[in-house]
């Protein structure tokens, strides 16, 4: 009977609204209302179907009523409006003149056949935001030799010249010092434990590989720089300048645009690994403006997890061929923790620049709409997505509006203050707050969380509380 009576009761609440609405829609009618919001509406679904189909076109509310309605024909009145706004703001491409001289520079992308088309569209990305005004040649790797289907269908996007390269067997292997029962035992351990990647032998010679070898290819030799991507990238915004040429001129070392926590199972022994190498054997290489304090928060006894996210990097192949960083990557690797345990490349590359390098040396790659899953970078001025054509949501920024992130942590412990609107809350260490490791531990797929803007936005106040 009670469960009868609520039925009923919603049944009339239900009517008493319908009819609320159809009498003011009546009334809405009369006043000519309606004709207004469904203008309105057809008005932004035809926009929001043009910034949809056409990302790269500068469709906005202002002036999508210039152009017939999808028709690209139309589209050759876009541009020169562009162009003629980026001069007047300053951003006219340098690239744009025949005497511009490229960096001796090249994209790296590591890639395996199954993923060509996810690297059609990182490739897409890259040559839409920046590289068919540089073109800049790419470098192509994988441990088994490439397709046909794939070299035809990358060198067909790439604006630049093509490589190709099979890395050679002895990059992509077991050492001999390895005990493959116990690396097996290890990743049948971390497969009971639910480690991300924690099972993979591919995932392991992957991290070894960039870690260690990919700037020994004999196609890099000759190279000064290298910018890594990956399959299924994207860049929500234009780059209107040459990264490459920054680096050189401002004597740039390593470049990032992510800074984030590391899962803490897969990376126990790597600090002690890394204070022995540089502590007790190499002191002298211990830079003397260093970053260490980004890594460490309490005098390098523990972790804090904080690392640069190196599926995008740029880099002074130079300082990863010198004596000093193979020399760390040897030490490294004859502790097995590749295989032991499961040392990424990210953390690796975090700790030889965070000691090696002075912070001047380091550059933070900002405005780039960057997005690699889970994670996307997205300028959080109007101002500044505007003038770079930016397609993302500043409220799913993870760098300013995610309390895993890193980089407000990474500007304090370099003496930088953070950008206006970044939170103003103190970074909170594992050590001062004991759920942190216990949150990680629960949840070893933190780097596959994503979330809607509603949890952005909640975490983003609880940041700055």
């Amino acid at each position: 009977m009670v469960r009868w009576d609520k039925r009923r009761t919603r049944i009339v609440l239900i009517s008493i609204l319908s009819s609320i609405i159809i009498f003011s829609s009546i009334i809405a009618v009369r006043n000519n209302h309606h004709k207004a919001a469904i203008e309105y509406l057809d008005k932004i679904t035809r926009l929001k179907v043009l910034q949809t189909l056409y990302p790269d076109q500068y469709f906005n509310k202002d002036n999508y009523t210039d152009f017939q309605f999808l028709d690209p024909s139309t589209f050759n009145i876009i541009r020169p409006k562009l162009d003629e706004e980026q001069k007047e703001n300053g951003n006219d491409n340098e690239a744009q003149s025949p005497e511009y001289e490229r960096e001796n520079a090249s994209f790296f992308s590591l890639v395996r056949n199954e993923e060509l088309h996810l690297m059609l569209q990182s490739i897409n990305y890259v040559e839409e935001r920046f590289n068919k005004k540089y073109n800049y040649p790419w470098i192509f790797a994988n441990n088994v030799p490439f397709s046909d289907t794939f070299k035809k269908e990358v060198s067909n996007l790439v604006s630049g010249k093509t490589t190709f390269v099979t890395i050679p067997k002895e990059y992509w292997s077991y050492p001999e010092s390895i005990d493959q029962l116990r690396a097996a035992e290890t990743r049948e351990r971390m497969i009971k434990e639910n480690v991300k990647y924690g099972g993979s032998e591919s995932y392991r010679h992957m991290c070894r590989f960039n870690s260690g070898f990919f700037y020994k290819l004999k196609e890099l030799q000759n190279l000064k720089y290298y910018w890594r991507v990956e399959p299924d990238i994207k860049f929500t915004c234009d780059i209107n300048y040459d990264p490459f040429k920054f680096m050189r001129e401002h004597k740039k070392k390593y470049g990032f645009t992510m800074a984030l926590h590391e899962l803490h199972r897969t990376v126990y022994g790597l600090l002690e690994a890394t204070k022995e190498f540089f502590h007790e054997k190499h002191p002298d290489y211990i830079a003397k403006d260093n970053t260490i304090g980004f890594i460490t928060m309490d005098n390098e006894e523990t972790f804090n997890m904080c690392h640069f996210w190196s599926n995008f990097e740029i880099g002074d192949l130079d300082f990863l061929r010198s004596k000093q960083y193979e020399e760390y990557f040897q030490h490294l690797d004859s502790k097995g923790g590749f295989f032991y345990e499961r040392w990424g490349d990210a953390p690796i590359h975090t700790f030889a620049v965070a000691y090696m390098l002075n912070k001047e040396e380091l550059h933070y790659f900002d405005n780039t709409g960057y997005y690699h899953v889970p994670h996307t970078q997205c300028p959080k001025t109007t101002e500044k997505r505007e003038e770079l054509r930016c397609i993302c949501s500043p409220g799913k920024d993870y760098n300013w509006g995610n309390r895993d992130s890193c980089l407000p942590h990474y500007y304090d412990s370099i003496g930088e203050p953070r950008p206006a609107f970044a939170p103003r809350k103190n970074y909170i260490t594992e050590k001062e707050h004991p759920f942190k490791k216990r949150e990680l531990e629960q949840d070893d797929t933190i780097e596959e969380r994503d979330f809607d803007d509603e949890e952005d936005n909640d975490d983003y106040e609880d940041f700055t509380e």
